[in-house]
């Protein structure tokens, strides 16, 4: 599948992931007894692509009075659904996620924001939030730089245990109502299984991610793309900024 392709599918799955999720049935994500490590490392790098914290958003500071809301959704198509049929007796063809994230501005440049997710289609859910510093703000002829440490956190699933800590740099550039912006970070995942006979998993993946923020008033659109090691992920942010 081209990447072309792969982005018109992939957002229109994370668009739909936000009026499916009140209803889609759930079944929880597993782990098989004695999962040959190889597999269980596939399912760990698939998790970091599609669970950890998503720039969604330019780098520029909200400010002291700057509040923003919205709804957003991911979707991912993992890489290896083979791997996945072995270590969970599940064949995971994709991973969705749909939920709702707040971020506040604070003095000195520094913004905090936090995120609750359903994964769609399983019982497992994501938490987790951001600390990000604007090393530049940005200004008529001048592009905004910032710096982005994430956390993510899944829960609801009974096997095994899973986090990720990110750290990424964006710059953007804004032009009346658009806002471009890309940036380059790196993630670490973490697979604790709950069978001791299983080895826990850290994965350690670079990524790109570019994005374009609409702004409409007070409404604005932010689609954004991600190559998060071998994987391809679309995401998708609907909000409010006050």
């Amino acid at each position: 599948m081209s990447i072309r392709n792969a982005a018109r599918s992939g957002g229109w799955c994370a668009l739909m992931a936000l009026f499916i999720s009140p209803w889609v049935a759930a079944n929880d994500f597993a782990l098989q007894s004695g999962a040959a490590a190889s597999d269980v490392r596939q399912m760990s790098e698939d998790l970091a692509a599609a669970t950890s914290y998503k720039a969604l958003g330019p780098a520029e500071a909200f400010g002291l009075i700057g509040t923003g809301i919205g709804a957003f959704a991911g979707y991912m198509a993992t890489d290896d659904e083979d791997a996945w049929q072995r270590a969970s007796g599940k064949r995971v063809g994709d991973i969705t996620t749909a939920g709702l994230r707040a971020r506040k501005g604070l003095p000195l440049g520094i913004d905090v924001s936090a995120f609750y997710a359903d994964v769609i289609d399983t019982d497992g859910a994501l938490f987790g939030g951001a600390l990000q510093y604007a090393l530049w703000e940005g200004g008529v002829a001048t592009p905004g730089v910032a710096l982005r440490l994430g956390y993510s956190q899944l829960t609801g699933v009974d096997d095994f245990d899973y986090d990720t800590w990110s750290v990424d740099a964006t710059v953007s550039k804004g032009f009346a109502m658009l806002t471009p912006y890309a940036g380059v970070g790196y993630v670490t995942g973490e697979l604790d299984p709950s069978d001791a006979s299983i080895d826990a998993e850290r994965v350690n993946n670079g990524r790109f991610f570019a994005g374009l923020r609409l702004s409409l008033g007070l409404i604005d659109i932010t689609p954004e793309i991600e190559q998060n090691g071998d994987n391809f992920v679309t995401n998708l942010r609907l909000g409010m900024t006050l």
